[in-house]
């Protein structure tokens, strides 16, 4: 599958952009750690420069997020020069302090969404954030909606939340959200030292198809995003991915073919989420944007080699005798190196082959895939420590 990313061309075409790592909340699942700014933040100056640089490169998708993005003074600056190059840019808020005052700069700058962050209902939500947040940023919402701005919302799967989707739904409709995206929460950064908030593996299996029912309920003024770290290759698969592609299931991970992270201080990863030098991690960060430009990072040889340059001898465990393992390449990369690299136990098709959930499947597994487990023990999640971003 590398080969056919290749054949089209490894061009950005979307970015996620962390404009800075200030914020006013320290979620659980942090996995950027955010709190303090860092003190190499880019400038504005740099920061206008570097989206030029972006649009150049080809990059149409921007999203603009923190920390907390509102604490960066020029995150509507950044956005407008964005848009008039020709990207679409929308933002996510964790809406803590948000006012009727960031509505108007998100509106003026040409943001086509604002997106906040929603854990689930109050009790659970501010166990994850911080007291208070949940009745926080559902006004931000509302402010938002009424405003007549389109308004999305994030939630990270956990232990606390995992009952509410269907209840959530609902909710987020009722006060006019339109899209809304799900993911799971991952052993990384914060979230590492609240290993008990993780999802076990095995609620993989009635989880992934409650998700895709949800998506499947026609409803075009709501659409519902599964992330990147959730599903693959059983029944529900195709369910979980946009209705409007050719091919709806897991492509593999897009991180430096077709997505890019920039951090605040100038790092570029091919994927934000991916662990830095906050986490004691360095071999994701493919240069600095303080002393290169973007367009010689991106194109430098060898760069995003563990996804550019993929051999299947990269992967281990059930991955590694996986059927799909050409074609997925191990799943989300920040999701398995949170897992310790060993193999991506928050796959679907791995927990349905390990529990013998055939009903789950399209076909039966290989013989090589069923092997894998004969005999084996259930082991516990391996930790990447403090890595990744959420």
């Amino acid at each position: 599958m590398i080969k056919v990313l290749e054949q089209v061309g490894f061009f950005p075409h979307r970015c996620v952009w962390e404009l800075t790592l200030a914020c006013n909340l320290r979620c659980k699942h942090c996995g950027s750690v955010a709190g303090r700014r860092r003190s190499s933040e880019l400038s504005l100056d740099e920061c206008l420069r570097v989206a030029g640089e972006l649009v150049a490169l080809g990059c149409e998708h921007v999203t603009l997020i923190g920390g907390e993005l509102t604490l960066y003074p020029g995150w509507h600056e950044v956005g407008r020069r964005l848009v008039e190059l020709g990207a679409q840019v929308n933002m996510i808020s964790n809406g803590y302090s948000w006012s009727p005052k960031h509505v108007e700069q998100a509106r003026a700058a040409g943001f086509c969404a604002v997106s906040f962050s929603v854990d689930g209902f109050e009790r659970a939500h501010d166990e994850f954030r911080s007291p208070g947040s949940f009745e926080r940023v559902v006004r931000a919402i509302d402010v938002t909606v009424a405003a007549g701005m389109r308004t999305a919302v994030n939630t990270t799967i956990n232990r606390l939340n995992r009952g509410q989707l269907p209840e959530l739904r609902k909710f987020l409709m009722d006060r006019g959200v339109v899209a809304w995206q799900v993911q799971l929460a991952t052993p990384s950064g914060n979230m590492g030292e609240h290993r008990d908030l993780l999802l076990p593996p095995e609620d993989l299996l009635w989880l992934v198809p409650q998700i895709a029912e949800l998506c499947r309920i026609p409803c075009p003024e709501f659409e519902i995003c599964a992330g990147h770290n959730i599903g693959y290759f059983g029944k529900p698969e195709s369910a979980l991915r946009a209705a409007d592609v050719a091919l709806p299931f897991w492509l593999g991970c897009r991180a430096g073919c077709q997505v890019i992270g920039i951090e605040s201080g100038g790092d570029v990863k091919g994927c934000l989420s991916l662990p830095s030098s906050v986490h004691g991690e360095h071999r994701f960060v493919e240069g600095n944007l303080k002393q290169r430009s973007l367009r010689e990072i991106w194109s430098r040889p060898g760069a995003f080699a563990y996804n550019r340059l993929f051999k299947e001898e990269q992967l281990f465990g059930f991955c590694r005798v996986c059927r799909f393992r050409d074609l997925c390449r191990g799943g989300c990369a920040w999701g398995t190196f949170a897992q310790g690299g060993g193999g991506n136990e928050d796959c679907f098709y791995y927990q349905a082959v390990k529990h013998g959930r055939l009903d789950l499947l399209a076909e039966e597994p290989t013989a090589e895939e069923a092997g894998h487990f004969a005999g084996r023990t259930p082991g516990s999640r391996a930790s990447f420590g403090p890595g990744g971003s959420g």
